[in-house]
């Protein structure tokens, strides 16, 4: 019942990602496998809503990246957003787009996942981590993963043991992207 936030797009089909812009969360994949998938004529925008990079992740995002890509009159359209959001606005998000996408490589609970289902958006996501407990086949398109070993380092902290985390197929993602437009 949330409000439909503004987003600056002319653009029909509006993908949406919620999350840290670093690594684990699969931002790059998708960033990089939208960019590959879709052209700037296509009636399709990608929604970028940046948590953490003034804080917890500050010098870890993709803002660089996401600026560059934006910048290119070839690329297909991009809205970034990293200012803070209220409540109200971040659930309008959801209810502003068409498809969450949330390819991660290592995620805790995945809360933008469960709150995209809350608000009956479709869902892209990876298979095989911690959303298969609420995000199951009959409820999300899952990308499916293999398990890429990483060492025993991880951000410069040491592990116990030999540590990984999840791969998503990058050819079954522009599949689902392609198939959620159409």
């Amino acid at each position: 019942g949330a409000a439909p936030t503004p987003i600056a797009t002319g653009k029909k089909f509006k993908f949406l990602f919620v999350g840290g812009t670093i690594a684990r969360k699969g931002a790059d994949l998708l960033l990089e496998t939208y960019l590959a998938t879709f052209r700037r004529s296509d009636d399709v925008c990608l929604v970028i809503k940046d948590f953490g990079g003034k804080s917890a992740y500050q010098g870890q995002t993709l803002s660089e990246r996401i600026r560059q890509a934006q910048s290119d009159p070839n690329t297909p359209e991009i809205v970034y957003l990293d200012q803070e959001l209220p409540e109200r606005e971040l659930a309008g998000l959801y209810t502003a787009c068409d498809c969450l996408v949330h390819p991660y490589r290592g995620e805790g609970f995945g809360l933008p996942v469960l709150e995209a289902m809350g608000c009956a958006l479709p869902v892209i996501c990876t298979g095989g981590g911690s959303t298969d407990d609420f995000a199951t086949d009959e409820f999300v398109h899952r990308i499916p993963a293999s398990r890429e070993f990483l060492g025993n380092e991880v951000s410069g902290l040491k592990l116990d043991h030999r540590g990984w985390w999840l791969s998503p197929d990058p050819e079954a993602l522009c599949l689902a992207l392609r198939q959620a437009v159409e």
